[in-house]
């Protein structure tokens, strides 16, 4: 699941764009911890892990009942974000959510969204042989995760065009 806004953000309320980045940013961990991941010794997922994805997982959705119940439009996941095209328009609706909330001092850094949108990113430049987008060091301030996402967007829109896909 990702996220998917059905109107611009900037058409959204500064309490509700605070909500969207705080759901979209949960969503996002949830998403990534979900990742298979083999562990070293081959062995399963440990007792622990399997926990904090179920709490991961709890906490996104009792969000998204929340945010759902109060907030028009709904917050509707995306299925998926497997090419430049469909990533790319994702990082500027996610950049442009940013930009609405970094002034609000309850905004926070979006590790998990940025993990995601890096972690797609690899998946669409292995699946086109492409060099992968290099991820740079980020400062913990709201204003790099929207450099950040900008640059990633940028990245997909030209890698969409050099070479179109389905």
């Amino acid at each position: 699941m990702t996220a998917t806004l059905e109107a611009p953000a900037s058409n959204l309320s500064n309490a509700q764009a605070t909500d969207l980045s705080l759901l979209v940013d949960l969503e996002a961990r949830w998403e990534n911890l979900r990742i298979y991941q083999p562990t070293t010794s081959g062995m399963p997922t440990t007792l622990k892990e399997l926990h904090q994805k179920q709490k991961a997982y709890e906490a996104f959705f009792a969000k998204l009942v929340a945010y759902n119940k109060e907030y028009r439009p709904a917050h509707v996941p995306e299925l998926l974000l497997n090419n430049a095209s469909r990533l790319g328009l994702w990082c500027w609706k996610m950049r442009d959510l940013q930009l609405q909330v970094q002034h609000d001092s309850p905004a926070h850094f979006p590790v998990h969204l940025l993990e995601k949108a890096y972690r797609w990113a690899d998946r669409v430049a292995d699946r086109m042989k492409t060099g992968r987008v290099v991820r740079p060091t980020l400062s913990s301030n709201i204003r790099s995760a929207i450099q950040a996402l900008e640059e990633l967007a940028r990245w997909c829109d030209n890698l969409a065009r050099v070479t179109p896909e389905s």
